[in-house]
C-alpha cells in the first residue's frame, strides 16, 4: 500500500477501536490493523467495566446484548470456605468482551477508519530516532510497509511493536513473570436440577456470585455465578505463572468436579499484565495504550476502562499534533502527562499494595478476612479502583483483630503509606517533554526494602 496515513492503529482491541474512532472522526486519515479475522474474536469473554467509564471516556455504551446478567449478591469466602463475607453492590458492570469490541470497531469504521482484519504486525519502522510506521508479519514475499505519520502499539500485553523499541525511550520493558495472572472466564450451560442438587456441596447459590480468594496463593481467585434461571453458569480462574497448576488446568478440574457443567456458551482465557503503567506511553511518531502499556489495575486484572480512557486522551494529543504538522513527543506529551498524572497513580497505587500481599501467605489472607481486616469496602475501593481512606473508628475496629491480624495490619499500614507517596509522585509526572524527565523523574520514585517479619514488608 503506498498510501500514507495520518495514524496507523496496530490492534482493533477496545483501546484500538477507540483511539480510531476519535481520530478519524476529526477527519484524519486512520488505518486500523487486527490479527484475527474479526475483531473480539482473542478475547471473547466478560469483562468489568466501572460504570461511569462510557460515559467519562466518552465512548458508545454497550448495547443491551453485550451486557452480561449481573447476580443478585457476591460474597467472598476465605480460601478454606471458613470464613465470607458479602460484598458492596459492585462498581462495575459485566460486559461481553468480544462483541462490545465488535461495536466499537463498527463505529471507528463508521467515524471513516480504515479496518483491515487479518493482519499481524512485526516491527516498526523507525529512521532518525522516529517511528514513521511499521511493517507487517509474514513471509518476506508477503510482509508490508505500511507508512504513517503516528503509530499507535494497542496490540495487548505483547507490546508487538513497543517491545522493539530501542531501549532508551523508556518504552520496551517486558512483563515479569511475578506481573502476569494467567485467567481463564467462561459462560457454560447447566442442567438446572442436578445443578440444584449439587448447590450445597459445591458451595453455590442460585444467581449469587462466590468468590473463593486465595484458592492457590495469595493473587488468585475462583468465582462461580450460577443462574438456574438461565441454564448457565459464569466461571473465573486467576493465578499466578509458577504457583501451581495454570488457570486451564484448574478451570478443567471445576468441569471434571461438576459433572453437571455443560458446552461452552462463550468464554476465553490468557495472561494478564498487573503490574504499574510503563514510565512512558509516548516517542517521536508513536504512542502506546491498554495492555501494551501495562494500563490495567493491579488489584483485579481489569483493563478495559483503563483502555478506553487512555484511548480518550491519546486521542485528543495525537489530533492536536496532526492539526499542527507534528508528531514528536512534545506534541504527544498530554496524553503522557494526563494519564500518568491522574489514573496511572491510582494503578500505582494498587501495585504498591499487591507487591506488598506477595510478601504473604494463603493463611494470612484467610485470617485478614476472619479478622475484620480485609473488608467489602477494601474489596470495593480495588475494584473502583480509588485510594481507600480508613477513619479512626475503622482502624480501633480492624485493632480487635488479635496480635496476628494486627501485625499483619501494620504491614499493609507501612506498605499504604509507601502507595500513597508512590500516587503523589506520579501526581508530579513531568507536564512537559524535556531529555532526561523521565529518568530524573524514576530516580525520585519513592521505595522502601521489606521488612523482617510475616507481611511486615513494603516493596
Amino acid at each position: 500500500m503506498g498510501d500514507r496515513w495520518d495514524l496507523v492503529v496496530a490492534g482493533a482491541g477496545p483501546a484500538g477501536c477507540a483511539l480510531a474512532a476519535k481520530v478519524a472522526a476529526a477527519g484524519c486519515s486512520v488505518l486500523l490493523l487486527e490479527r484475527e479475522s474479526e475483531p473480539g474474536s482473542g478475547r471473547d469473554w466478560i469483562v468489568d467495566v466501572a460504570r461511569n467509564t462510557f460515559e467519562a471516556a466518552v465512548v458508545p455504551e454497550p448495547a443491551t446484548g453485550e451486557l452480561f446478567e449481573e447476580p443478585e449478591r457476591t460474597v467472598l469466602v476465605s480460601s478454606d470456605r471458613a470464613c465470607a463475607i458479602e460484598l458492596l453492590p459492585a462498581p462495575v458492570v459485566p460486559v461481553r468482551n468480544a462483541p462490545y469490541v465488535r461495536q466499537l470497531a463498527a463505529w471507528a469504521v463508521d467515524c471513516g477508519a480504515v479496518l483491515r482484519t487479518s493482519c499481524a504486525v512485526a516491527d516498526p519502522i523507525i529512521e532518525g530516532d522516529c517511528v514513521v510506521g511499521l511493517r507487517t508479519a509474514g513471509r518476506p514475499s508477503q510482509a508490508e510497509e505500511i507508512r504513517g505519520t503516528i503509530v499507535a502499539d494497542c496490540t495487548g500485553m505483547g507490546g508487538a511493536l513497543r517491545r522493539k523499541t530501542p531501549p532508551s525511550w523508556r518504552l520496551a520493558d517486558a512483563v515479569a513473570a511475578s506481573d502476569i495472572v494467567l485467567a481463564r472466564r467462561e459462560t457454560r450451560a447447566v442442567e438446572p436440577a442436578a445443578a440444584e442438587r449439587a448447590m450445597q456441596r459445591n458451595f453455590m447459590v442460585d444467581r449469587v456470585r462466590i468468590g473463593r480468594s486465595g484458592a492457590q496463593g495469595v493473587y488468585s481467585i475462583e468465582t462461580c455465578f450460577l443462574d438456574l434461571r438461565r441454564r448457565s453458569i459464569d466461571i473465573l480462574v486467576g493465578v499466578k505463572p509458577g504457583s501451581g497448576p495454570d488457570a486451564d488446568t484448574r478451570f478443567e478440574q471445576i468441569l471434571r468436579d461438576r459433572p453437571y457443567i455443560g458446552e461452552k456458551v462463550f468464554g476465553d482465557g490468557g495472561p494478564i499484565p498487573i503490574r504499574k503503567p510503563l514510565d512512558t506511553f509516548v516517542a517521536d511518531g508513536f504512542v502506546t495504550l491498554g495492555d501494551s502499556a501495562c494500563q490495567v489495575i493491579p488489584a483485579h486484572g481489569s483493563g478495559t476502562a483503563s483502555a478506553l480512557i487512555a484511548a480518550d486522551l491519546a486521542s485528543a494529543s495525537i489530533i492536536r499534533a496532526l492539526e499542527q504538522g507534528r508528531r514528536d513527543r512534545q506534541a504527544l506529551w498530554g496524553y503522557n502527562h494526563a494519564f500518568l498524572s491522574g489514573r496511572g497513580a491510582l494503578l500505582a497505587y494498587y501495585d504498591v499494595i499487591r507487591r506488598h500481599a506477595d510478601t504473604l501467605t494463603v493463611d494470612d489472607l484467610d485470617l485478614l478476612l476472619a479478622r475484620g481486616v480485609l473488608t467489602a469496602r477494601e474489596v470495593f475501593s480495588g475494584l473502583v479502583p480509588e485510594a481507600p481512606t480508613l477513619g479512626p473508628a475503622a482502624v480501633a475496629d480492624k485493632l480487635r483483630g488479635g496480635p496476628g491480624a494486627v501485625q499483619l495490619l501494620l504491614g499493609f499500614a507501612r506498605s499504604g503509606m509507601l502507595a500513597a507517596r508512590v500516587m503523589k509522585h506520579y501526581g508530579d509526572y513531568p507536564p512537559f517533554y524535556r531529555p532526561g524527565a523521565v529518568d530524573d523523574w524514576v530516580r525520585r520514585m519513592p521505595h522502601a526494602r521489606p521488612k523482617p517479619g510475616r507481611g511486615s514488608g513494603g516493596l
